[in-house]
């Protein structure tokens, strides 16, 4: 199986950056497979491309190079690592956003040999000129002890936890796709070990709207509110044909409630 590439950024695609970072990739390594996760993650959002990267990465093959460039301190003295764990290889900035990659047993390298990099490193494009051409290096079968020495102090996120408190569990909205869909921290083991009759739950947006649990879109009328359990199995409030963000005007960590059916 050829190597595979996945890229996550905040660049967009009115910009020829993400395109820039598969041309270096296919130079160095030209059989490697690249698939984009997402370019639009907003601006310096390392909280929800860490999110993103924690909800995709399981999905694929174990030796998969994930790269992640959301990277606000591009230039200044943070540095960029690998990570290797069982889950796969994990190449970005050490600024948190690969938290997801980092567990029990794996093995972190602090990425310091030019080597390995584009000649002369740009201050403001590391993309370009450090992570991808690593990830080709690593789809090359390079170890990743060879770019630099091993470190044990990464960056991590304090990633938000739902928690139960007097019989409710209160957690946050942390993603927000482009139909405007509401995903929270709170996830459908929680609930269903929380709650004996989970899906009679009511979910709590605002202090104007109280939802149920449904079981897909379509069970609400057109332009209605909804909460139903998602494909990444967390709580999800949603608008049938609509967006919830503007209808609730909530935004990444409006809290939400969830209490049982009375």
């Amino acid at each position: 199986m050829p190597p595979l590439i996945t890229l996550t950024t905040d660049f967009g695609l009115a910009d020829p950056f993400a395109g820039i970072m598969k041309g270096v990739i296919l130079r160095i390594a030209p059989s490697a497979t690249i698939v984009d996760l997402t370019h639009e993650i907003q601006p310096q959002n390392i909280m929800q491309a860490a999110q993103v990267l924690g909800a995709a990465h399981p999905y694929f093959p174990p030796a998969t190079i994930h790269v992640v460039v959301v990277d606000p301190g591009v230039g200044s003295a943070r540095r960029p690592i690998v990570v290797k764990s069982r889950a796969g290889l994990f190449v970005g900035p050490d600024n948190g956003v690969l938290t997801p990659g980092i567990r029990a047993g794996c093995k972190i390298y602090e990425i310091n040999r030019g080597r390995y990099f584009l000649p002369s490193p740009s201050t403001t494009f590391h993309g370009r000129d450090m992570f991808a051409p690593v990830a080709a290096w690593l789809a090359r079968r390079t170890p990743p002890g060879r770019m630099g020495r091993r470190i044990t102090d990464p960056a991590t996120l304090a990633m938000p936890e739902a928690r139960l408190t007097n019989g409710a569990i209160t957690g946050q909205i942390i993603y927000i796709d482009r139909f405007g869909n509401l995903m929270t921290n709170i996830s459908a083991d929680f609930l269903k070990k929380t709650f004996a009759d989970w899906k009679q739950l009511k979910v709590k947006a605002t202090a104007k709207y109280t939802l149920s649990l449904v079981d897909h879109y379509a069970a609400v009328g057109p332009g209605h509110l909804g909460a139903l359990i998602n494909s990444w199995d967390r709580l999800e409030i949603f608008s049938r044909g609509g967006c919830a963000a503007k209808q609730l005007r909530l935004g990444i960590d409006s809290p939400v409630v969830v209490k049982g059916s009375t």
